[in-house]
Order: structure tokens, then C-alpha cells, then sequence
């Protein structure tokens, strides 16, 4: 079983690249039984979502986040 720490870190290596399916069984177990770490993964989707959507609006707008301050 997999601690928080650990499965943190997966969380988060899993936002930027494709785990091992070792890996992703191994998150997903600890997941099943850790509120924290669902919420975690949560933020971390939520967060990735957001600066997705405010580089699409910034591409379209034309301006960069430097351009405003």
C-alpha cells in the first residue's frame, strides 16, 4: 500500500505524463481508501483545467499573462 506521500507524487506525475499501469493500480487502491488523496487528484485535474482554459483565452485575446502587469 501506497502512503500519501507516494501516492501524491504519482498524482502529480500523473497530471504531466502516462503512468505505468503498476503505478496507476497501485494510486488507485490507496485512492479507494484516502479521502485526502482523492481530493488531491481532484485539485490537481481542477488546476490543470483552469490553465488550460485561461491560455485558450489569452490565445484568442491575443495578450499573455505578462502583458498585464
Amino acid at each position: 500500500m501506497l502512503s500519501c506521500k507516494q501516492a501524491t507524487e504519482l498524482i502529480s506525475k500523473e497530471a504531466d505524463e502516462r503512468l505505468p499501469l503498476t503505478d496507476k493500480f497501485s494510486m488507485n487502491m490507496h485512492m479507494m481508501m484516502c479521502n485526502a488523496c482523492r481530493n488531491f487528484r481532484s485539485n490537481i485535474h481542477f488546476l490543470r483545467r483552469a490553465c488550460r482554459a485561461a491560455a485558450t483565452m489569452d490565445a484568442s485575446e491575443g495578450t499573455s499573462c505578462a502583458d498585464r502587469h
